[in-house]
């Protein structure tokens, strides 16, 4: 059998940007930007203070990170019988950046995650299911996270990237996740005003973190200093498995060119489909729209044909849908209006092949059934910015109204 190209990663810095970029199986899989205005801090923990809190809401104001504009303030929804004042100080996690006129969303039960493992702050105990390993792996596997576990009083829950990993890169990832959990506690107990207490891991880690852990992963640098610094970073972070290569940009291959392309297309609403359709994006404040259309595909066709090849692209529709909603980072609610089937085991089959088509997402999704109109409902976990947020700003000039570039990606000119 031969063997499988490895997942390519390609870094290169512009001032204070960096910029990183994951080609996948021919093609964009991921897209992503630590820059000085696009501070992402999903994922980083502080230590929050209550400010108000908001019975009817079932939640609290808690002050939590300081910011050139002041003190910045989230919404912590509260658990059933949970109790809190005013002037309670507590270590929060951001699940939730601040978007459009929402608040940042915080969370006082914290997941630190890693590749192979995730640590639950509030929970105790190993989670195993649905990671199968030897007897032996599992009796040491075992053995070594619940006394980490056990350690650093949270729980430890293995990730299904896990499940071709070395035991000893699980265990060294856990103790690295149970060491800086124990020191954010201890720090939140001598902290006497809001402040971080551990950063959001930034575009590079976050994105090898959600790789499968028995795939190869080759990473390209523009620059040698650049190189030596992810090898640190890395090497903090319990990453294993990657390998670095340095390489001006005009020797990338796919080039700077072909990752600018790609890009750029998927900051386009319409993507069209090999069959001859195409499908159009439109977020929106509440939910993302996905329509799925024929065009003129079916339009002269007989009545028979015109139901198969309505099932063909809507099965096609599924795996670019797949596809974009990691590309575009589009999290939320989802709702797709795919082509109407008059047919429920047709409409049975649209939505088994997209759960299939999900299944490699490293985001959490949830798929309810097609209704009876072709609509699917999805959820996706929010990760990071949307790709629109990251490249495109508003229009300000006089009246005119739409989206402009606001930077370029890897190699293209500065916007």
């Amino acid at each position: 059998m031969p063997k499988a190209e490895p997942a390519r990663v390609f870094v290169a810095e512009r001032g204070e940007e960096r910029h990183v970029a994951l080609w996948r199986r021919g093609r964009l899989a991921a897209y992503r930007i630590d820059a000085p205005d696009r501070r992402d801090r999903s994922g980083a923990l502080f230590l929050g203070q209550v400010v108000r809190v908001d019975h009817g809401l079932d939640a609290a104001f808690v002050a939590f990170d300081q910011t050139e504009a002041g003190l910045d303030t989230g919404l912590l929804p509260l658990r059933r019988g949970e109790k809190r004042v005013e002037g309670d100080r507590l270590p929060v996690q951001v699940m939730r950046d601040p978007s459009g006129e929402k608040s940042p969303r915080l969370t006082a039960a914290p997941i630190l995650e890693g590749r192979f493992v995730d640590l639950l702050a509030k929970e105790s105990g190993v989670h195993m299911a649905g990671v199968a390993f030897t007897p032996e792996e599992t009796r040491r596997l075992h053995t070594a996270l619940r006394g980490l576990s056990a350690q650093s009083q949270a729980g430890l829950r293995l990730t299904l990237r896990a499940a071709h990993a070395p035991v000893d890169s699980i265990v060294k990832e856990a103790s690295m996740l149970a060491a800086s959990w124990q020191g954010c506690a201890e720090a939140s107990t001598q902290a006497t005003a809001p402040g971080p207490l551990r950063p959001a891991p930034g575009a590079l880690l976050s994105l090898l973190q959600e790789l499968p852990g028995e795939e190869a992963v080759l990473l390209t640098a523009d620059n040698r200093t650049l190189a030596r610094r992810i090898e640190t970073e890395l090497a903090a972070s319990a990453i294993e498995g990657v390998a670095i290569e340095v390489q001006p940009l005009r020797d990338w291959v796919p080039s700077p060119a072909d990752l600018e392309e790609a890009v750029q297309s998927a900051l386009e609403p319409r993507l069209a489909l090999s069959g001859g359709g195409w499908l159009l994006f439109e977020p929106g404040e509440t939910l993302t729209a996905i329509d799925v259309n024929s065009g003129t595909a079916s339009d002269r066709r007989p009545a028979a044909s015109r139901t198969d090849l309505r099932l063909k692209l809507n099965l096609q529709a599924v795996e670019a849908i797949a596809h974009q909603l990691r590309l575009r980072a589009i999290g939320g609610l989802v709702v797709i209006d795919f082509i109407d089937m008059e047919s429920s085991a047709d409409r049975d089959r649209v939505v088994k092949a997209l759960r299939h088509a999900l299944a490699d997402d490293p985001a959490r999704t949830r798929v309810l059934p097609m209704s009876d109109l072709g609509l699917v409902q999805m959820t996706r976990q929010r990760r990071g910015a949307p790709l629109t947020e990251l490249f495109l700003g508003p229009c300000e000039a006089g009246e005119a109204t739409g989206r402009l570039m606001r930077r370029r990606p890897i190699g293209g000119s500065p916007g």
